[in-house]
C-alpha cells in the first residue's frame, strides 16, 4: 500500500510538470500511462481477485482494460495522425504487459510482507511454546522441593528451618526472573549453588556433592532462565534416591568466551522394587523440546551410561 502510494504521487507530480499545450500529448505521456498501469493493477490485485462471484471478477476485469484500449488508440492518434487497429492493437498488448509488471511487483512486496509477518509469528509462537515448557517445569521443581521438605520435617532435621530459608529465596528467583528470555548466567549458577545448598542439608554435609565452576574470563553472559537445573535434579533423583555410601553428584561448569560447557555426573545403583515406576520423567524430555526451540544451532546435549555412572553434558553458545 505505502509502496504503490508513493509511485503514484510521483507520478502525479512528474505527469503535472510535463503538461504541455498539447493536451492529447498529456493524457499519453509516460507519466500518465505508468499512472494507469498501476492503478490497474493495483485494483487488480486488491479488489478484482478478492470477488467469490466469477461474473465480479471478470467484470471488473473487462473495465479495467477498456482504459488500455481508450489510451493505445489515443496514443496511435498522437503518433500518426489516424486509427490504425494494427498499430493500435500493438500498443494496448505493450500496456497489457506493462500493467501486469506492475501486478507481479505488487504480488512480490506483498510476499515479503506476508513472509516477514510469519517469521514474526513464528518467533512469538517459539517464545510462547518456550514459556510453556518453562513454567512446567516449575510445579516439577517444588513438587520436589516439598517432598524433601517433608522428608525433613519427618526426620525432625535442626536444618529445616535454614531449608525453608534457601527454599524461600529460590522461589524469589522463579516469580522474579524466569519470566524473562534471558537472565545473567550468574543469577542461574547461584540458584543451582543454593539448590546444591539444599540438598547437602537433606543428605548431610558428608554427601558426595561437587560443584566446580570453571571461568575463563568475568565477562557476563546471558542464558535462558530453569535451563540447567534440569539435568541437576535428574542427577539427585536418580544418584541420591538410595543415599547410599557409594552414592556422588559431580557438577562442572566450564566458561569459555560464549561457550557454556555444563556437565553433571550421578552414581547409579540398582532400583529397589518400591522405586519402580512406570512413569517417565519429564524434565529431560521438555529440556530437548526448549534446547530445539531456544538453541536449534548452538546447543548439544550428550548422555553416557556405565555400570556404575550416568553422565551428562550440555554445551551451549551463549549471548
Amino acid at each position: 500500500m505505502i509502496l504503490i502510494s508513493i509511485v503514484i504521487l510521483q507520478l502525479i507530480r512528474s505527469a503535472y510538470f510535463l503538461i504541455p499545450d498539447d493536451w492529447l500529448f498529456f493524457w499519453t505521456s509516460d507519466a500518465l500511462e505508468n499512472l494507469l498501469f498501476a492503478s490497474s493493477a493495483y485494483v487488480l490485485y486488491y479488489y478484482s481477485l478478492k470477488f467469490r462471484s466469477l461474473l465480479k471478477k471478470i467484470g471488473l476485469a473487462s473495465a479495467l482494460i477498456i482504459p488500455l484500449v481508450l489510451l493505445a488508440a489515443l496514443k496511435n492518434y498522437r503518433i500518426y495522425d489516424e486509427l490504425s487497429f494494427e498499430q493500435t492493437f500493438e500498443f494496448f498488448t505493450s500496456f497489457l504487459g506493462h500493467a501486469l509488471l506492475y501486478y507481479l511487483l505488487i504480488y512480490f512486496v506483498n510476499r515479503l510482507e506476508l513472509f516477514s509477518r510469519y517469521k514474526q509469528l513464528e518467533d512469538e509462537l517459539n517464545q510462547a511454546k518456550a514459556q510453556l515448557l518453562r513454567n512446567q517445569l516449575h510445579p516439577h521443581f517444588l513438587f520436589n522441593a516439598f517432598n524433601s521438605l517433608y522428608s525433613l520435617s519427618l526426620k525432625n532435621h535442626p536444618d529445616t528451618s535454614e531449608y525453608i530459608l534457601k527454599l524461600s529465596s529460590m522461589m524469589r528467583y522463579l516469580t522474579d526472573e524466569t519470566h524473562l528470555n534471558k537472565v545473567p548466567l550468574s543469577k542461574e549458577l547461584d540458584f543451582i549453588q543454593k539448590y546444591i545448598a539444599i540438598e547437602k542439608i537433606r543428605f548431610g554435609n558428608d554427601a558426595r556433592i561437587n560443584l566446580s565452576i570453571n571461568k575463563a574470563a568475568d565477562n557476563e553472559k546471558w542464558i535462558e532462565p530453569f535451563l540447567l537445573i534440569v539435568l541437576v535434579e535428574n542427577a539427585f533423583k536418580h544418584g541420591f534416591y538410595t543415599n547410599a555410601k557409594g552414592a556422588f553428584v559431580n557438577i562442572t561448569v566450564t566458561i569459555e568466551q560464549d561457550e557454556l560447557l555444563f556437565t553433571v555426573e550421578n552414581s547409579v545403583f540398582e532400583q529397589q522394587h518400591f522405586q519402580e515406576s512406570n512413569r517417565q520423567g519429564k524434565g529431560l524430555e521438555n529440556l530437548k523440546q526448549r534446547l530445539a526451540l531456544l538453541y536449534p544451532n548452538s546447543s548439544g546435549l550428550k548422555t553416557t551410561h556405565t555400570e556404575d555412572a550416568y553422565t551428562t553434558k550440555l554445551k551451549l553458545t551463549l549471548a
